[in-house]
């Protein structure tokens, strides 16, 4: 027996088009509070007399009052740094790099200490690869990257890593010397 095909037409449909569109202006929702993000202006200088005994900066004219705080967050060369060594220690971990290409991105006086860590956590994600026995193991891959910059001239990451069912974490930590980012600190927990 033979099927036959029949072909129905459907209706025609093309999506609208931006420039068919009336411009919709945005207009902020009934319960949300407005932001004022506009400068705050600056108190009234008080006079010599004033109760503070003339604490407005005499140069300037500006009354005297803590330095501006410095913009939170890591600089663009650090987070820069990091992602770069975070991406050799993952190959590292997975095997694909032995664990010796870490030492040129570390301080040398704890290029050792860095290396080791590095191969400590190859010869564990090793371990967990024989517990299982899958045919194609899962690889280390990276889930979040935390930085801080506690100072300038240093940073410290927490990277989270995954491998299968298991997640664990990279603490490292990278201080600037000679305009180069070298890690001082790796551990792996």
């Amino acid at each position: 027996m033979r099927t036959t095909i029949h072909l129905r037409p459907l209706p025609r449909y093309e999506p609208p088009f931006d420039d068919e569109l009336a411009p919709q202006v945005w207009s902020p929702p009934r319960q949300q509070l407005a932001l004022d993000w506009s400068t705050p202006a600056p108190p009234p200088a008080q006079s010599e007399g004033g109760p503070t005994g003339g604490a407005a900066s005499r140069s300037t004219g500006q009354p005297a009052g803590p330095p501006a705080a410095e913009v939170p967050g890591a600089s663009g060369d650090a987070k820069l740094a990091v992602r770069r060594f975070v991406h050799l220690s993952v190959e590292v971990l997975n095997g694909f790099r032995p664990a010796g290409h870490l030492r040129r991105l570390s301080l040398p006086s704890h290029a050792a200490d860095v290396v080791a860590a590095g191969l400590a956590g190859a010869q564990w994600v090793g371990q967990l690869r024989r517990a299982k026995k899958t045919r194609r193991p899962a690889p280390v891959a990276v889930l979040k990257v935390h930085l801080c910059e506690p100072r300038a001239g240093a940073v410290e990451a927490a990277v989270v890593l995954v491998t299968g069912e298991r997640t664990w974490a990279l603490a490292l930590r990278m201080e600037l010397h000679q305009q180069t980012w070298l890690a001082t600190t790796l551990r792996l927990i």
